[in-house]
């Protein structure tokens, strides 16, 4: 039996910090994301605006972020405003063109960003469509086309911006990936990770030391007490298909 919980839930954590990455950077506020992953039985577009990307290649799936009106207009405000947009020239309402193309653009941001991580930690490649958004009264069950698709195998992610929420629906074929050696490759990529994180902490402290007292001082790094504390410290192919959404019919019904 494939144990794939593990590895959606380790992808799911790349979704989380690439989400925070991409916005962070863009509109310069705080994002935050929830430490609890929800298991859930379907994924949804949901109200007010719902924007889905496919992923296809050494591993597929759907990536869906549902975001409410206030905080899709939070993004889009504080992303135009970073990109020097003078503030009367900005959209007021988010079924405006302008928001829901802006929603668009951010999540092909994160998936892109999603795809480097997967490659750098993973040595997995996947392509992903265009992807759309589209401005919902109602909610739209998506799958992907799978025959080996569980419910078990579906994830939403909680964020938040500017006191808003908004929310990240994932699911994936059944896949589980394994390192080549048999260890456990999550475990690995989050070790390697923190032994970088507490080295680089480590050496701006020394770095911080050797710039007090007076000029001329050389102070030298501990090296052995660096490796010590990083010693110590625990740290057959599927497609994808949306062919059967009428985008057209589904942007008319959601206007009338």
């Amino acid at each position: 039996m494939i144990r794939a919980t593990n590895t959606l839930n380790s992808i799911a954590r790349i979704f989380c910090d690439a989400t925070k990455e991409v916005l962070g950077t863009s509109t310069g506020k705080e994002v935050s994301f929830a430490n609890t992953i929800q298991k859930i039985p379907l994924v949804h577009l949901r109200p007010e605006i719902g924007c889905f990307v496919l992923f296809n290649g050494d591993y597929s799936g759907i990536m869906i972020m549902n975001f409410s009106a206030k905080a899709a207009m939070e993004i889009y405000r504080n992303q135009m405003l970073t990109m020097g947009l003078p503030e009367e020239d900005l959209a007021t309402e988010y079924t405006a063109d302008d928001v829901v193309d802006n929603i668009g653009e951010t999540i092909n941001q994160i998936i892109g960003s999603v795809r480097r991580k997967i490659e750098g930690i993973y040595g997995l490649v996947s392509s992903n469509t265009q992807p759309k958004a589209i401005a919902l009264t109602t909610s739209i069950i998506l799958t992907i086309d799978a025959h080996d698709i569980e419910k078990e195998l579906c994830r939403r992610l909680s964020f938040k911006i500017g006191g808003h929420s908004f929310h990240i629906e994932l699911s994936m074929e059944k896949t589980e990936f394994v390192s080549i050696d048999g260890k456990d490759i999550h475990n690995q990529g989050s070790q390697a990770g923190v032994e970088k994180d507490q080295y680089e902490t480590i050496l701006k402290a020394e770095q911080a030391k050797a710039n007090v007292g007076k000029a001329g001082n050389d102070q030298n790094l501990d090296f052995e007490a660096l490796v010590n504390a990083n010693k110590t410290e625990e740290s057959p192919d599927k497609s994808v298909s949306n062919d059967n959404l009428d985008f057209e019919a589904l942007l008319k019904q959601n206007k009338e």
